[in-house]
């Protein structure tokens, strides 16, 4: 039943049967037809043959011929052909055939040579003393009629088949353009557009009515949402500044002759000062990126090049205690927030030094992949993050136990994720063999 569910499916299904049933009602009513013309005509031969010869009577040719002919003469009965055999010789009627009628019900066509008639019917009963008389009656009311019936249930029924085609059709491709409408609105809203939404054409059906339901869902959403992120501004904006000022308070105690014996408690109380600033300012980052703002930013970028200066401005930082190399940098353009692209860029190799040992080698490359998307690789072989812990690792607050001595909130791989959903690409953390392999895929021009 599962092959049922698609709209196609559906739709071919119903095509299938109402087809089936189209030509199953078109045969049988042809057969139906086609049976009861045959009905009507062997009692209309059989009564004027008991009409002719009532049986229990003495049967006379004379008297036989004479009913032939007034038969043959009157309204009712002067399409029939008759023929009156005596030993097997005819002796009276209006019509020859080429070969021997058996007795009983039997069917002639354009075979027998019969002037005038291609399909019909004929009775043929011995009446005694070698007498044998036959009554043909036409089954078709002009010549060819079967071939004109043909046609007419041909074009008939075809025309029902052809409303029928053109009908799902059109009902397929309506229902097919709101699925799309939907589905086109969902994949704008996950990649960051809350402003998307499903197009309404004011008919206020009920396909208009699930598309205005279906709009204000997405608005209460997006309202919802703008609350918590103003929440989470609003907290991370307040406590910024007194934070701030904390760090500036410490700096001045610092720099106090008196707070000599406790300088190495306020360079800590510095640190852990920077980290929370560091933090909220991933916060608001994360939630401006999260926000879809920065499309309005979007131009195209050299992700080569920006890759190039990314390297060139962290190299002497790295390389005091790491090695990093540069693998294949294909020239690939991009529309993107370049800033923001160089965010991700920086922010994968700094996680890759923060959470590897000195000595790890780390390596950045960038390809064109043949579906038309960039795919960006930073692996290092170091430590690496587990299986099972690299999902927490792309969440928010998602720290890890391992990977190296550093401290920090989380941050640096949410952010990257964050990034890379505005753009429109996925992210995977892989196995390096041994270490970590982050790749990102982007769709390029």
């Amino acid at each position: 039943m599962k092959s049922l569910r698609s709209l196609r499916a559906l739709t071919l299904a119903f095509l299938f049967f109402f087809l089936c049933a189209t030509l199953a009602t078109a045969f049988g009513i042809y057969f139906a037809t086609l049976g009861t013309i045959d009905h009507l005509v062997v009692q209309r031969i059989t009564g004027t043959s008991m009409m002719i010869a009532p049986p229990g009577e003495s049967q006379s040719p004379r008297r036989i011929g004479i009913r032939i002919m007034m038969a043959s003469r009157d309204r009712d009965t002067g399409d029939l052909g008759f023929i009156l055999l005596e030993k097997g010789q005819q002796i009276a009627g209006n019509l020859r055939v080429s070969r021997p009628l058996p007795l009983g019900l039997s069917r002639v066509d354009v075979a027998d040579r019969v002037k005038g008639l291609s399909h019909g019917r004929v009775l043929v009963r011995d009446l005694g003393r070698g007498l044998r008389l036959a009554v043909i009656a036409e089954t078709e009311p002009f010549h060819n009629y079967n071939q004109v019936r043909k046609r007419i249930y041909f074009i008939g029924f075809g025309s029902i088949i052809g409303i029928a085609l053109a009908a799902a059709t059109t009902f397929t491709l309506i229902i097919r353009r709101r699925i799309i409408d939907m589905r086109r609105t969902v994949d704008a809203i996950l990649a960051g557009d809350m402003t998307r939404r499903v197009p309404v054409d004011g008919s206020d059906t009920a396909f208009d009515q699930q598309a205005q339901a279906f709009n204000q869902m997405l608005t209460r959403i997006n309202e919802l949402m703008e609350e918590v992120r103003n929440v989470i501004n609003g907290v991370a904006h307040e406590l910024r500044t007194p934070l701030a000022r904390l760090r500036n308070q410490l700096n001045l105690i610092s720099h106090d002759p008196e707070a000599a014996g406790v300088s190495d408690r306020i360079e800590a109380a510095q640190v852990e000062a920077d980290q929370l600033l560091t933090l909220f300012s991933a916060l608001l980052r994360i939630a401006e990126v999260d926000s879809g703002a920065r499309r309005q930013n979007f131009r195209p970028v050299q992700l080569a090049q920006l890759a190039e200066q990314c390297v060139e401005a962290l190299e002497p930082v790295i390389e005091e205690t790491h090695v990093i190399t540069r693998a294949a940098l294909a020239h690939i353009t991009l529309s993107g927030d370049e800033q923001l692209l160089s965010q991700m860029i920086l922010n994968l190799l700094e996680n890759a030094v923060r959470h590897s040992p000195a000595g790890t080698r780390i390596a950045i490359g960038l390809v064109r992949c043949e579906e038309g998307r960039a795919m960006l690789t930073v692996a290092d072989d170091g430590p690496g993050i587990a299986p099972d812990d690299r999902a927490r690792a792309l969440e928010r607050f998602g720290r890890l136990s391992g990977g190296g001595d550093a401290r920090g909130h989380g941050f640096g791989l949410p952010l990257v994720a964050s990034i890379v959903r505005l753009h429109g690409g996925t992210i995977e953390l892989g196995d390096a063999q041994p270490g970590l392999k982050v790749t990102v895929h982007l769709p390029c021009s």
